[in-house]
């Protein structure tokens, strides 16, 4: 019946077993590779994309902030009468 044999019809030496082994591994290290391969592309691009939005955040408080600067060197009453003004709004709205 079994003859002895205690590896459940697998015969061999088991040499071809451990290439077929080291194959898969291999190909599962490769799709594992190409996976962090292109999780680093996403993150680049991704990095990229939030550099060039941060660039332009910048650069529109930079035109906000030239363009408050001039208000208030054009008309500083205005200016101060604004200020005064937000503030007691916010003091009032805060209070509550």
């Amino acid at each position: 019946m079994n003859n002895g044999n205690r590896n459940n019809g697998i015969t061999g030496t088991g040499t071809g077993n451990t290439m077929a082994g080291e194959g898969r591994l291999e190909g599962i290290k490769d799709k594992v590779q190409g996976l962090v391969d292109r999780g680093q592309e996403k993150a680049s691009h991704l990095k990229d994309r939030v550099m060039d939005v941060k660039q332009q955040a910048v650069s529109r408080g930079n035109v906000a902030l030239d363009r408050a600067t001039d208000f208030i060197r054009a008309n500083p009453l205005k200016a101060v009468g604004i200020a005064f003004g937000v503030g007691y709004l916010g003091m009032r709205l805060f209070r509550r």
